[in-house]
Parts: structure tokens; sequence; C-alpha cells
């Protein structure tokens, strides 16, 4: 996944999307971020210092302000599951530029490899669980 630009993954899961995003609020609340809600079928998860980032931008670390960006539907056309489709799609993308606004031209490279390397450990403790179904990538 380049780490350079926007970007994305794509994962299907079995199960409704209340299960999927179940399983997305455990892996990111277990890192650490913060859930914002966004209305059905959308969750925001936040992480960091939005003011050490303003103060410091990209050099704020740890503290770094990301947003991951995620959206849950059924799998099944204009995302209503059918009866025989027991799967459900989790999308978090996020473009290039995420991170500029606070951290200039560092801040927008933090923001990318961070998301990248989110949306892999994602994908990798999916698969490793057994939830999923199949990846494409941005």
């Amino acid at each position: 996944m380049s780490t350079s630009g926007p970007g994305g993954v794509e994962l299907v899961v079995a199960g409704d999307p209340a299960a999927a995003r179940a399983l997305v609020e455990e892996f990111f609340v277990g890192r650490g971020w913060r859930p914002r809600e966004r209305g059905e079928g959308r969750v925001d998860f936040e992480r960091g210092s939005r003011r050490r980032t303003i103060l410091l931008g990209g050099l704020a670390g740890k503290a770094f302000h990301l947003t991951a960006r995620i959206g849950i539907r059924g799998a099944g056309r204009d995302g209503v599951p059918r009866s025989a489709d027991r799967t459900a799609v989790i999308r978090y993308r996020w473009g290039a530029d995420d991170g500029r606004a606070l951290g200039g031209t560092l801040g927008r490279a933090r923001a990318a490899r961070a998301h990248a390397e989110t949306a892999t450990a994602l994908e990798e403790q999916l698969r490793a669980r057994g939830h999923l179904v199949r990846a494409r990538r941005a």
C-alpha cells in the first residue's frame, strides 16, 4: 500500500454490519482511538491531540492528531444485505491531504503512513481471527 497519497482498503467480513462495526470498534478502541458517531453506517475514530498538532505540526510525534473515516454497510446491492449474503463491507479511506492542514507536508506524509499501517493491521487482525472474506486495496 502506498504511503504517499490517497489510499484505502475495502474489507469484506463475515457477518452483518452490526457485527462488522463491533470488530472495527474493538480494533480501534483497543489501540487508543476514540469513536465519533457520524450517522448510519459511518463512524470516525480519532487519536492524538488536535491542540498539540496545531502547535507542533508534523513534529507532534505520537500525539499527532489523526481521524480514521470508516464506512460499514451490508454487502448486497446498494448496501442492503440479501438473505443469502451474510457479509458486510468495511471501507477505510484517506485522502492525499489528510494531516496537511495541521502538519504541513511532514504531517501529510505522517498521516498517510499511519493510515496505511493501521489499515494493514486491521486487515491482518480480521484475517487472523477468521472474519476476513476478502480485501481490496484502493
